[in-house]
C-alpha cells in the first residue's frame, strides 16, 4: 500500500511537471482544459488507489469478522488465509491461534460434561439442582416422578414436587439460603434428603440436593426393632420368675451372713435386678425409637422436677458420700414431655455418679439461653476422651467396662438420653470438665 501511495504521487508530480513544460506552447483558450484534465486525472488517480487500499483492507476485515462470529457461534471452521498486509496477516494468524486453542478446550469441555453429566445420571442418589429463580436446572434419572415430575427441567419447584412435606422443606432451605436435611415418607418407601447452597464471593448461586432412598435399611432397622423389643418381652417374664424364686429361697433359708450358700443367693438376686433394669432399658429404648411415638408436651418447673429426680437418686449418691447441687432458677419453667425429662436426668445424675470418686459434688446447670433449653450435668469423675466422646451415646458402649460391671450399669442410660433429645429436636453431647471430669449437655428448642 505504501509503494501504491507513492508511485500515485509520482505521478501526479510528473503530470504536473508535464502540464507546467507544456503550458506555454498551448493557447491561452487550452490552458483551462489541460487543467481541467490534470485536476480530473488526479482525482480519478486518487479515487482508484483509494478504492484499491480500501478493498485490502475491508476485504480482510469483513473475513475476520466472519470468522470471530463463527467462533462466538462454536463453529469454528477453516482457517483465515493470510492478507497482503501485514498487521491483518498477524491478526488473522493470531485468531486462527485462539481458533485452535478455543476448540481444544471446547472438545475437553464437552468430553468432561459428558463424563459429569454421565457420572450423575448413574448414581445412586437422587441428585438436582435449582437455581435463584427457584426453577430446576439438573435432575438426573434416579429422582422417582412421584417426588419430582418427570421432564421438570427449568420448571418451577412448586409445580414439579408432588410431595408437601418435601416441597415445604425445599421452601424453607432456598428461602433462607441454608443446608439442611429430612427423613420423609411418599408411598411405600422411605428417603433422606439433604441441600446445600452453593457460594460465591458470598452470594448464593444454586442449591444442590440429594435425595436417597432408605427404604432397605428402614425396614432392616424396623426388623431390628421388633426383635429388640420383642426380646425384651420375652425376657423379663423368666427374670421376673427367678427374682421370685431366688428371693423366696432368701426368705425360707434364712441363710446366715458370709456362707457360701448365701454368697451365691446374693450373687443371684444382684445380677437378676440388673437383668431387670437392662430389660426395663431396652423396653424404653423400643419406645422411644418407634417413629409414631408422640410427645406428652406440658408446663412445669424444672428445678421442682429436678428436686424430685434428686430424692430419687439419693440412694445411689449416699453410697459414695456424694452431693448434688442444683443451680437452676427455682421460678424457671420449660415446656417438654415430663417423664422423658425425668428419664435423662435420672440417667445423667447415674452415670456421673457411677464414674466420680466418692466425696464429690454433682452441679446441675441451667444455662441461659435465648431460643434453647440448655441443661448441664457436671461431675467431677474420670472425664471422657475424644474417641470414647464419640461413641458414647451408643447402646452398651462403655468408657471403663470394670468400673461399669461394679456399678451394675446396664450401659444404655445415654442412648435413652440421646433418644429422648431427638424426639425433642435437640441433642446431646459431652465435653471435658476443665476443673476435671465431663459435662453433659443436654440442648433443645423452646416451645
Amino acid at each position: 500500500m505504501l509503494l501504491l501511495n507513492w508511485g500515485l504521487l509520482l505521478i501526479l508530480l510528473v503530470l504536473a511537471v508535464g502540464v507546467i513544460l507544456i503550458e506555454d506552447n498551448v493557447s491561452f483558450a487550452f490552458r483551462p482544459m489541460l487543467f481541467f484534465a490534470f485536476v480530473l486525472i488526479a482525482l480519478f488517480g486518487t479515487f482508484y488507489v483509494s478504492f484499491i487500499i480500501a478493498r485490502k483492507v475491508t476485504d480482510p476485515l469483513a473475513m475476520i469478522e466472519k470468522k470471530t462470529k463463527e467462533i462466538n457461534a462454536g463453529d469454528f471452521g477453516v482457517e483465515l488465509s493470510a492478507p497482503e498486509i501485514r498487521e491483518l496477516a498477524y491478526l488473522t494468524t493470531s485468531i486462527n491461534e485462539m481458533a485452535k486453542r478455543l476448540k481444544t478446550q471446547f472438545l475437553d469441555l464437552t468430553v468432561e460434561k459428558e463424563k459429569f453429566n454421565s457420572l450423575l445420571q448413574n448414581l445412586k442418589e437422587g441428585v438436582f439442582a435449582i437455581d435463584t429463580q427457584n426453577k430446576f436446572l439438573f435432575l438426573n434419572r434416579n429422582i422417582p416422578s412421584s417426588i419430582i415430575s418427570s421432564n421438570s427441567q427449568f420448571k418451577d419447584v412448586t409445580t414439579s414436587i408432588n410431595n408437601k412435606e418435601f416441597l415445604d422443606f425445599i421452601k424453607i432451605k432456598i428461602k433462607k439460603n441454608s443446608e439442611g436435611k429430612i427423613q420423609f415418607q411418599d408411598g411405600n418407601h422411605y428417603y433422606n434428603a439433604r441441600i446445600y447452597p452453593v457460594r460465591f464471593n458470598d452470594m448464593v448461586h444454586l442449591h444442590i440436593g440429594v435425595l436417597l432412598d432408605i427404604t432397605e435399611d428402614r425396614q432392616n432397622q424396623l426388623i431390628r426393632e421388633q426383635f429388640f423389643q420383642n426380646a425384651s418381652h420375652e425376657l423379663k417374664t423368666p427374670i421376673t420368675s427367678i427374682k421370685g424364686y431366688a428371693e423366696t429361697l432368701e426368705i425360707k433359708l434364712k441363710l446366715a451372713q458370709g456362707t457360701q450358700e448365701k454368697k451365691f443367693l446374693d450373687a443371684i438376686l444382684r445380677n437378676t435386678d440388673r437383668l431387670v433394669r437392662i430389660v426395663e432399658d431396652m423396653l424404653t429404648i423400643s419406645r422411644l425409637e418407634n417413629y409414631k411415638t408422640t410427645l406428652n408436651d406440658e408446663t412445669f418447673l424444672l428445678y421442682d422436677l429436678v428436686k424430685n429426680v434428686s430424692e430419687s437418686v439419693g440412694v445411689i449418691l449416699s453410697s459414695k458420700n456424694q452431693s448434688l447441687k442444683i443451680d437452676i432458677p427455682k421460678t424457671e419453667s420449660i415446656r417438654a414431655d415430663m417423664v422423658l425429662m425425668e428419664h435423662v436426668l435420672i440417667n445423667l445424675i447415674s452415670n456421673a455418679s457411677a464414674y466420680s470418686p466418692n466425696d464429690t459434688e454433682i452441679i446441675i446447670h441451667l444455662e441461659p439461653k435465648e431460643d434453647s433449653v440448655c441443661l448441664m450435668v457436671i461431675d467431677q469423675g474420670i472425664g471422657i476422651t475424644k474417641e470414647d466422646a464419640d461413641r458414647i451415646f451408643e447402646r452398651f458402649y462403655r468408657v471403663d467396662m470394670n468400673r461399669s460391671r461394679k456399678e451394675g450399669g446396664t450401659g444404655l442410660g445415654l442412648s435413652i438420653v440421646k433418644h429422648v433429645a431427638r424426639l425433642h429436636s435437640g441433642k446431646v453431647y459431652v465435653q471435658p470438665n476443665p476443673k476435671g471430669g465431663s459435662i453433659f449437655t443436654f440442648e433443645f428448642p423452646k416451645k
